[in-house]
């Protein structure tokens, strides 16, 4: 088979370990060349090895090398083409996040499988890959990629942004609310919750149910009932009672908007009382 040879405009140092790290063990052999204008050539010759398990090893080489020391700057470009209202400290921030994703390979699996076999299919019918030119004439794939990535990006942030923004309402009424208890008992078994005061009596949310109910709302959660309940109540001091830490979600949500207000437990008389035993009990 005739070698295959790839080019690039990188120095020849700054790509060589990436390169030698795909040799599938001395089946390949790699020679580096450097011409006079400086471009770096990598000479592949295949040996005793099965011709698929070659390209797509070499189109493994390709896009771990285009990734790594290319898409930092085309990230970039695209993200101040696409942002035009962007502040420079977003755009900076949206740059590192969409290039982070790019190099994390549990992201965006099918679009960049597409670029592989495009890689896989462009070698497959030539013999020479000049990357820069690869780039700047085949980007398509690459440029609809990282769009989606940034569209991503941006639409997380701005949930972000709203997910503060509501916290930030949250504790504003909270903190507005007289306190209706001293303490509350929390006690979250399963997805089943139940507010308990000082003297272990239930506590009801007739008043919530009631605005449910008028309003129409059938989509409300239990955990969205109980974080509701709490607001409205606004107690002094909040426990939580739990054999384990699998809501984390809610928990992190009650951290957040009742902070130093909540406290944790994991055996007491309420969890011996309200919780299932443990199979080690």
């Amino acid at each position: 088979m005739v070698p295959i040879r790839i080019s690039t405009n990188l120095p020849k140092d700054k790509v060589n370990e990436l390169v030698l790290s795909h040799s599938l063990d001395g089946h390949i052999s790699i020679l580096n060349e450097t011409n006079e204008n400086e471009t770096s050539s990598f000479i592949i010759n295949k040996k005793k090895l099965d011709e698929m398990i070659f390209y797509n090893s070499i189109t493994e080489m390709v896009f771990n090398l285009i990734n790594r020391f290319y898409m930092d700057q085309f990230v970039f470009n695209r993200v101040n083409d696409i942002l035009v209202d962007f502040i420079q400290n977003e755009i900076d921030v949206v740059s590192n996040t969409v290039y982070d994703l790019l190099q994390d390979n549990d992201y965006f699996t099918k679009e960049k499988n597409k670029i592989r076999e495009e890689l896989r299919d462009y070698l497959l019918e030539n013999n020479t890959l000049n990357i820069d030119g690869y780039l700047r004439f085949r980007s398509d794939s690459y440029k609809e990629l990282i769009d989606l990535i940034i569209e991503k990006v941006v639409l997380d942030i701005q949930m972000e942004t709203e997910y503060e923004e509501f916290i930030y309402m949250l504790q504003y009424y909270l903190d507005s609310q007289f306190p209706k208890y001293d303490i509350v008992n929390v006690i979250i078994n399963e997805n089943n919750y139940y507010l308990v005061d000082s003297k272990h009596k239930k506590i009801e949310s007739p008043i919530l149910y009631s605005i449910i109910e008028e309003q129409g709302i059938d989509d409300f959660s239990q955990a969205d009932i109980l974080v509701s309940s709490l607001i409205v109540l606004a107690p002094k001091k909040i426990v939580v009672h739990m054999k384990n830490d699998k809501e984390k979600d809610l928990l992190m949500i009650l951290k957040r908007i009742f902070t130093d207000r909540l406290s944790f437990c994991y055996s007491c008389n309420i969890c011996d009382n309200y919780l299932p035993k443990s199979d080690s009990e």
